[in-house]
Formats: C-alpha cells, structure tokens, sequence
C-alpha cells in the first residue's frame, strides 16, 4: 500500500469485519457487487498486520473473515465452469449488500430515537363508574359560591321598593320543580356550570330550591362533576354532567317522594 494510501484507521473502530471490507470498498470505488478480492484481501490483511503490530486484541470475526477471504481469493484462481455461473464472492456480496442496507436504515432511524426513546405508551384502561359518595365537598365553599349567585340575582333583577308588604313574602318553590329544570339542562347540554343551573332562578326562594335540587342530585349521583374540575375549588364556574351510569335505588325513591 502506497503512502497516500496508508493505514488511517484503527481496527477497534470498525463494528465488525463487514463494517471494515464495506470502508475498504468505498475507499477504492469498487462494485461491491463487483470486487477485486486479491486487492481488498491484501488491505484487509494489512489492518489485521497492524493491529498485531501494535499489540491489538484482534476479535475472532476478524480473523474469521480473512480465512474466508483467502478461500475466495483461492476459489477465483481456480478454472470455473461457466455454464455454471458460479461466483465465490456470491455469497460475500449478499451478506454486505443486507449490512450495507443496515447501516444506511440506522442513519434514518437515529434522529428518531432521539426523539422517541424517552416516550412511553400506556394501554387504555377503562375506569368504573365510581358509586360513592363524592369526597371533598366543602360547605364553606358552597356557601360562598351560593352567596355569589344570590349577590348576581340582585343585581340582575332588582325590584323597586313597594310601601306596601305583600302578605306571603316569600313563595313556595317545589325542589322537585327545580330539579326536573337542572336536569333538562344537562339533557340538552353535554355539561353546564353552576352558574348556568342557577342563572334562571327570579327570586330567593326559586334560587335556594335550585340550590337543594343540585345538593340532591350531588348526594344520590344523578349528576357528577366534570372530570377537568373536580380537583379544583368548588366554584360558580364549576361544571356538573349527568351521570350515564345512573341507576335509582329505594332509598332514592323514597327521598324523592319526601321532596314531593
């Protein structure tokens, strides 16, 4: 080998001996499908030289290959019988060809394992409707967000001042009403806020009979919080869907006919 042709590389930086005959192919511009082994097995047995040389642990494939590289190198020496078609390299240039082909699909895919590697996929597990009693309900939160609507009631229907007092100040306003209203509207809307199942309310007595109507609803699972709220504070923004999975038992029933 020439000196613009001297050794560059260290054994130890080829993958295999495939990944050292593919570098000595595509540094002398050969065929692959096409090649001079006289020529490629005198450089490969110069890297193999040189790594003895300087002492190098020599893995076994490497040695492997170059016994097969002088066999073929022997085989082409020999007459062949054309008719035949029989080429030594054969089966040489298919194992590179499917290694050379390896390589070029592991350049493709490195940026993607990049990206994706860190990324993990969870099965879709189906959760059960959960039939307790909702946990975290606060009354000292309740309370404030009924204050609120009660504060907006009055600003949006204010009532002048009569000199005269009505005899029934307040009028009676049946729960089960209200929630036969609260329900309708969830039937129509996918979900509501509280505020939009109270919004309607004209007085007091139809705005706390609404408020029962939820609380009812809430205690016997006819209607639930949304998913996306129920960790967060309770407030006029928070948002109730009808429960699917709803099924009345007696005790329901009978609370029921008690509101009637």
């Amino acid at each position: 080998m020439s000196a613009e042709n001297a050794l560059t590389y260290r054994l130890d930086e080829f993958e295999g001996p495939l990944d050292l005959l593919l570098t000595l192919i595509e540094k002398n511009k050969v065929d692959i499908a096409d090649i001079p082994i006289a020529k490629i097995f005198e450089q490969y047995m110069e890297y193999i030289a040189e790594a003895e040389r300087l002492d190098l642990e020599i893995a076994c494939e490497f040695i492997v290959m170059a016994s097969t590289l002088m066999l073929i190198k022997s085989k082409m020496l020999l007459p062949r019988d054309p008719s035949k078609d029989e080429d030594p390299r054969r089966e040489l240039v298919d194992a590179l060809l499917i290694y050379q082909k390896a390589k070029e699909d592991a350049e493709t895919l490195r940026p993607r394992y990049s990206e994706f590697s860190g990324r993990l996929a969870k099965d879709n597990e189906e959760i059960p409707a959960e039939k307790g009693f909702p946990l975290g309900l606060d009354a000292a939160l309740l309370t404030k967000a009924l204050n609120v609507m009660v504060g907006r009631l009055k600003q949006a229907n204010e009532v002048p001042v009569t000199m005269i007092n009505p005899l029934i100040k307040r009028r009676v306003v049946s729960v089960e009403t209200q929630i036969d209203g609260i329900i309708e509207k969830l039937t129509r809307n996918e979900s509501a806020s509280f505020f939009y199942l109270l919004k309607d309310a004209e007085d007091r007595s139809e705005l706390l009979a609404a408020f029962m109507g939820i609380l009812e609803l809430i205690k016997i699972r006819r209607i639930l919080f949304c998913e996306e709220d129920e960790e967060a504070p309770f407030s006029i923004l928070t948002k109730f869907r009808l429960n699917e999975n709803y099924e009345p038992d007696e005790d329901t029933e009978n609370a029921t006919r008690e509101l009637e």
